[in-house]
């Protein structure tokens, strides 16, 4: 058996584990499975790299069986770390890339890895958000406030409530940290990082790119607030109530699939925004002349 195929499977096996330690948690289970497709996609790329030395496979294997413990180091610092989970799989597969492939194989390691842990780490992340940036609630629902008064609904805000004049009367809704989409906002940065890294295009591009997509994202979640707010307004707190439920992660989705979709034709965009904007010029140069 050659060692590209040892390394998929010694890949693989700890998957069967996680799965067993957290059958009842699917998005335990979920990430560590996508690292792995991550790691798939590369196959061809890692076919073509050299073997590491011994020092190196000595690192890698202390890193391997440490993988299994991680869950006892992370113990005194957080209340419930996932036993064997992506975080123990992240690690593990650091450890098989220095026992299997040259030190600079590592750069294929980056996007399951950062995900991974990113991914694993998105609650924490969002509570250290709400520690140090609760103060932005409040511009916040300023914000959705003046969208609703704008389309004729009665609205104001104080603390972190806002108040739906109805017809029945006034509506007071709760908005708390979750609210925002800071879990959604943290999972699109994670898949944009990992996709941007693969891509062999200029910094630049990836930064329009990342500012758009950012901005994307925050408009989808004031879309989504709004919707709710309005189905509070007109059909009562239990129909929007029902619609929180499911309507951002239909939104989400809905926009990570145009989002990735343009971005796989941004070459495509980009000539017809250029073309666009050469006879945006060509006209205005033209009515100059006729002008002058």
């Amino acid at each position: 058996m050659n060692r590209l195929n040892l390394f998929y499977i010694f890949a693989f096996l700890p998957l069967l584990l996680i799965t067993f330690f957290h059958i009842e948690w699917p998005f335990t289970i979920v990430v560590p499975v996508y690292g792995f497709l991550l790691l798939l996609i590369k196959k061809d790329r890692l076919s073509i790299r050299r073997g590491a030395g011994d020092p190196q496979k000595v690192l890698g294997l202390l890193l391997v069986i440490g993988s299994f413990f991680v869950y006892y180091a992370l113990v005194p610092f957080f209340r419930s770390p996932a036993f064997y989970g992506a975080v123990n799989y992240a690690v593990y597969i650091l450890g098989l890339f220095l026992v299997f492939f040259e030190f600079s194989t590592l750069r294929e390691a980056f996007a399951p890895i950062f995900l991974m842990v990113a991914a694993s780490s998105t609650s924490l992340v969002s509570k250290w958000l709400e520690h140090h940036f609760s103060w932005y609630m409040p511009h916040y629902l300023a914000l959705l406030v003046a969208i609703l008064n704008g389309l004729g609904i009665g609205a104001t805000h104080y603390s972190n409530v806002i108040v739906l004049q109805t017809a029945e009367g006034p509506l007071s809704l709760g908005f708390a940290w979750s609210c925002l989409g800071v879990h959604s906002m943290l999972i699109f940065l994670i898949m944009l990082v990992v996709t941007l890294f693969e891509e062999s295009v200029d910094l630049r591009t990836k930064l329009l790119w990342g500012v758009a997509g950012v901005f994307g994202t925050f408009l989808v979640n004031v879309i989504r607030l709004v919707m709710i707010f309005l189905a509070d307004f007109f059909y009562g707190a239990s129909v929007g109530g029902t619609l929180h439920y499911f309507i951002g992660y239909v939104l989400f989705t809905l926009w990570l699939a145009i989002f990735f979709y343009m971005f796989s034709k941004k070459q495509v965009l980009s000539n017809k925004i250029g073309a666009i904007w050469q006879k945006l010029r060509s006209v205005v140069a033209h009515q100059k002349v006729e002008a002058g």
